[in-house]
């Protein structure tokens, strides 16, 4: 019996790569995809899925977004969440979910922890992501930082660590008592800033300069 699953991936060469994995494999089948979690939220409905693979990051609505509402909706689905850079208080959220799984965003490492979350090896999973989190612990210890091109202020710190949490503009203005469209300005500032092209961009920029995790 076929394994039906559906992918959210905004990356098309990403996106392919999977999608190449599963037409390679005898038991997995392709049920549907989407670029954000918008899309993945509005089309899934009646499809019957047995996992579900989501980048963390996606536009629009970000793949936590997506997965907080699949939870209010009491979603039973495993899903597959993945980034490229181990973050602590992703981890932290996404196991809080039942069903959601956190891993590095490595085509063979997602497909591994599928093989075994279906066989019930949970200890795979938990290797993988002790490793994970120890390789990039090491990683960050011993490598330098590139300097930063703008030094945010305090506000925009707070910003920056709410939306690398996967808030919406109107969630973090409630949490520092800032109306969503002023949080819409500083997100384009710190865009313009780091000299990326969108909100997703710059939460990956402040991932990798470890700026997300001002409390």
């Amino acid at each position: 019996m076929p394994i039906y699953l559906s992918i959210c991936e905004s990356d098309i060469h990403f996106k392919n790569l999977l999608i190449e994995h599963v037409d390679r494999a005898l038991n997995l089948e392709l049920i549907d995809y989407y670029s954000n979690g918008f899309e993945l939220i509005n089309r899934l409905q009646h499809k019957q899925n047995n996992f579900l693979l989501i980048d963390v990051f996606t536009p629009i609505m970000t793949g936590i977004e997506a997965v907080k509402i699949l939870q209010k909706k009491q979603n039973k689905t495993p899903i597959i969440m993945y980034t490229h850079v181990y973050q602590a208080d992703i981890e932290e959220q996404l196991g809080s979910y039942k069903h959601v799984y956190y891993c590095q965003k490595n085509s063979q490492i997602i497909f591994k922890i599928l093989t075994a979350l279906l066989q019930e090896n949970i200890s795979f999973y938990k290797q993988h992501l002790e490793q994970w989190k120890t390789h990039d612990k090491e990683f960050n210890d011993y490598t330098p930082r590139e300097a930063l091109v703008y030094t945010p202020s305090s506000t925009e710190l707070k910003i920056i660590n709410y939306a690398c949490k996967g808030l919406t503009n109107k969630e973090i203005g409630e949490k520092v008592h800032l109306s969503g469209r002023t949080i819409e300005s500083h997100i384009k500032k710190l865009i313009n800033k780091f000299s990326v092209q969108n909100k997703i961009q710059l939460i990956t920029y402040c991932v990798e300069h470890h700026l997300h995790l001002y409390n």
